[in-house]
């Protein structure tokens, strides 16, 4: 029982997201949880904070 509240609350909060989520600026990379940034209301996740700062740098070339 524990696990299911447990996975309900990751499953509300988005951080089950996270774990299978690739980078968006190098997608054979998986993505690590806490590097995100946000543009036009989505959130975005990178494998580091390299990529953050190029995604931020222009995210319109990386949005999609």
């Amino acid at each position: 029982m524990k696990t299911i509240i447990a996975l309900a609350i990751i499953g509300m909060t988005g951080l089950a997201a996270a774990e299978d989520a690739k980078c968006a600026v190098n997608p054979g990379k998986d993505a690590k949880p806490g590097i995100t940034a946000k543009h036009d209301g989505k959130t975005y996740s990178f494998c580091c904070n390299n990529c953050k700062k190029k995604f931020e740098a222009d995210p319109a070339k990386y949005a999609k």
